[in-house]
């Protein structure tokens, strides 16, 4: 349906009434470019004379003509078609029912939320969804791309081929003030999202630096298989390292990173990350490497030639409450952890801890199991290896299998809380004693409220525990206060806690600002620990549970805590947060000295903690002598933030949003045994700018015991960074220097380095 009116100043306009459903339909059917002219016009709108549910397409210019056997209208002098938060411009535009065909010429400009095509003339076969810009740019902000080609043509489906053309993910005014783009004869633009450049050229300030004769490079954000940008490096230890990463995008559920590795002066090998995903009930990761070392020469190390890692995790979901996990990690020999950064390590569980922890580790360790959950009861069942990095692996001990079954039962009118543990395990190795154990642990608990001035409960925990073993001999490590086993034997002993604890508060109105209360808690506490004494002299030494000690002990101590209440007037929704705790600790021992010294009351634990602001803490942790007067060892640390919001990132940089903080911590021993200084500094300088610190000093050696700085540059035109990196390591000692740089949009490292 078409509607004429007359503007002010003599302009035209015309109304085009047009179905919402015909117009979602046309604009699901093109791409992301050729979407935004579907939204102006399909040719089933033009048939639509419903008026329910119509939508408006406004048409204007300084002349509008429409001829009747023709089906077309054409406007001409500052025209624009508008539909929505569409528009389209133009110095005329022509819209043909009969061919449906729609044209534009003359700075042509055709603006969307998800876009903007500009260009000299724009050609667009509604029915066979094809189409011609000349002399067009594209920008896809949310994609962070941008496009430009002297034609830019779409064939059938969701291709495109685009003669002389270029893109770049940098955000400036025009190609030619771009950081770096590509540029090609021909650019072709697939229905997978590839941009596929033939005869092309990396430009570099729109100067020429490289002649790329076949380049294949995607358009979006979806997983692309491909080479990542590499990782070099320089190492006193390992000479100059290159690691050149290769992803493939296997499918939506499963992908995998190889990474080929060359150090000039230790090593050449490979890493592999193979993830998977297949459904919401299963996914994980298998990682491993492989490293030859015929590189260094003569042997300078007693280590391998050949050294290798495999580690992994799965976590798969067998039914609504059973679920099958396993965590891998071996590595071929004693010293790789030490000796082969934990870059060349893919598992999870490793990238979360810091590098001095891996490179000091005294076992790997690894897992596979079940956990079945019932609505009362729990049944886990393991298989554990571990390997011996220090001591003969022969002298680990393996558990194969490990069973561990709970269950909790409220009885009485819930007034008693009953339950039973059972852990049954079979240890074995190649050297020393071994066997199986069994340990079957009732309990019963009474949980207890005074009227409202205390609570607290009482628990009793018999313990059975049985023991066979297979081998007598004492082996490694010796047993502490014995050299002799038995074959057969059993443990019987109880445990009794009971815990006894009451809190007082009060609240304060203040009115401070957005200070609104202040409450102040005061929750003393005191619990009983009793085991009476058991000859365990001649039991083998599994883990903890074959030492259950003779215990007589009162713990007793405070916790003191200040909260505020923030808000404003008149809002109704406030804010409740902790801003002091102060904590004390103390035990005595009724029926067994301590200390050799005789004594039976511990040493006072302390605990402070500040928060006067959301983003500043100060903390103080201590463990005091009483009788010497003196701190047997002390922590204090600072940790403050930027309170500030990051400003909005571009779409292709979220991953490299870092907020300023830092963190700074002494810690000391008595004695001197320890004069430790910690630091933790992230700063973000500017968007383009940050830089980071991390530290550890020796006091007593006054020398770094390892320090790690950062700095990352983002370019002004969000289109490339540079990471740099200068890493000092201690035992063994190693320097290396680490540079990445990558070009954004054409691809992501595998791994950050801060």
């Amino acid at each position: 349906m078409l509607f004429w009116s007359q503007q002010p100043l003599g302009k035209q306009s015309a109304t085009l009434l047009v179905s919402p459903g015909m117009i979602g339909a046309c604009a699901r059917q093109y791409g992301v470019v050729f979407a935004l002219l579907g939204t102006l016009m399909c040719p089933r709108a033009w048939a639509q004379n419903t008026p329910e549910n119509e939508e408006t397409v406004h048409v204007t210019g300084d002349s509008l003509q429409y001829e009747q056997q023709g089906q077309t209208l054409t406007a001409t002098g500052n025209a624009v078609v508008h539909k929505g938060e569409t528009t389209l411009t133009g110095d005329s535009i022509k819209m043909n029912r009969q061919t449906n065909q729609l044209s534009a010429e003359g700075h042509v400009n055709l603006k969307d939320p998800k876009g903007e095509v500009k260009g000299d003339s724009l050609q667009l076969e509604l029915e066979n969804e094809t189409g011609e810009i000349n002399n067009g740019t594209i920008t896809l902000p949310q994609e962070q791309y941008f496009l430009m080609g002297k034609t830019l043509h779409k064939s059938v489906g969701q291709t495109y081929h685009i003669e002389n053309g270029a893109f770049t993910s940098c955000i400036c005014d025009s190609f030619s003030k771009a950081d770096w783009s590509i540029g090609g004869q021909t650019i072709d633009m697939t229905r997978q999202g590839w941009a596929v450049v033939h005869d092309g050229t990396l430009r570099v300030w729109d100067k020429p630096v490289l002649y790329i004769p076949y380049l294949s490079a995607s358009t979006n954000t979806q997983r692309k298989s491909g080479l990542l940008f590499p990782y070099y490096a320089f190492s006193s230890a390992r000479g100059a390292v290159w690691q050149q990463p290769i992803y493939w995008n296997i499918n939506k559920s499963y992908d995998a990173t190889v990474t080929t590795d060359v150090e000039t002066s230790a090593r050449i090998g490979a890493i592999g990350e193979f993830r998977y995903a297949p459904s919401e009930q299963m996914q994980g990761l298998i990682g491993g490497s492989y490293f030859n070392e015929q590189i260094r020469g003569p042997a300078t190390t007693s280590t391998p030639v050949d050294r290798w890692s495999i580690s992994g995790i799965h976590r798969q979901k067998l039914a609504d409450d059973l679920q099958f996990y396993s965590d891998l990690f071996f590595v071929s020999d004693d010293l790789f952890l030490r000796e082969i950064t934990h870059r060349a390590l893919p598992a999870f569980s490793v990238w979360d801890v810091p590098d001095y922890e891996v490179r000091t580790r005294r076992f790997t360790d690894s897992h596979v199991g079940f956990l079945q959950n019932w609505q009362h009861a729990q049944l886990r069942g393991e298989a554990a290896y571990y390997q011996d990095l220090i001591q003969p692996q022969a002298s680990a001990f393996q558990i194969l299998p490990h069973l561990q079954y709970q269950q909790r039962q409220y009885v009485w009118h819930d007034r008693l809380e009953a339950g039973i543990a059972i852990d049954g395990a079979n240890f074995y190795r190649g050297q020393g004693y071994a066997g199986q154990r069994l340990d079957v642990a009732p309990s019963l608990a009474l949980p207890f409220q005074l009227g409202h001035y205390a609570f607290g409960s009482v628990k009793v925990i018999g313990h059975e525990t049985m023991y066979h073993l297979t081998s007598q001999d004492v082996g490694q490590p010796p047993l502490p206060g014995s050299d002799q086993l038995h074959g057969d034997r059993t443990r019987e002993t109880v445990q009794v806690q009971a815990d006894l604890a009451t809190r007082l508060t009060r609240v304060f109105d203040v009115h401070w600002g957005r200070l609104l209360q202040l409450q102040h808690a005061v929750e003393p506490h005191i619990s009983y620990f009793y085991a009476p004494f058991v000859g365990q002299q001649d039991l083998p030494l599994f883990d903890s549970l074959d030492r259950l000690n003779q215990r007589n002990l009162l713990v007793y101590g405070f916790d003191n805590t200040i909260s505020g209440k923030f808000g404003t007037a008149g809002n109704t929704q406030t804010e409740v947060r902790e801003l002091a705790r102060f904590s004390v600790l103390h035990a005595y021992d009724i029926g067994r000295p301590l200390d050799a010294s005789g004594r039976h009351i511990s040493d006072v634990d302390l605990y402070a903690r500040l928060t006067p602001l959301p983003y500043t803490t100060f903390t103080y942790e201590s463990t005091y002598d009483v009788e010497r007067g003196e701190a047997e060892s002390s922590r204090i640390g600072l940790y403050l933030s930027d309170p500030r919001p990051l400003p909005a990132p571009a779409p292709l940089l979220k991953f490299l949003q870092r907020q300023t903080n830092l963190g700074l911590s002494y810690r000391t021993v008595s004695g001197d045994l320890l004069k430790e200084v910690d630091a933790r500094l992230i700063l973000r300088v500017n968007e383009q700018i940050t830089t980071a610190f991390i530290a550890r000093y020796d006091l007593n050696a006054r020398s770094f015991i390892g320090d790690r700085y950062y700095l990352r540059y983002i370019s002004p035109q969000k289109c490339w960074y540079i990471d740099l990196a200068a890493i000092d390591k201690v035992n063994p000692h190693e320097f290396e220097f680490r540079f990445t740089f990558t070009l954004v949009g054409l691809s992501t490292p595998p791994h950050e380095n801060f």
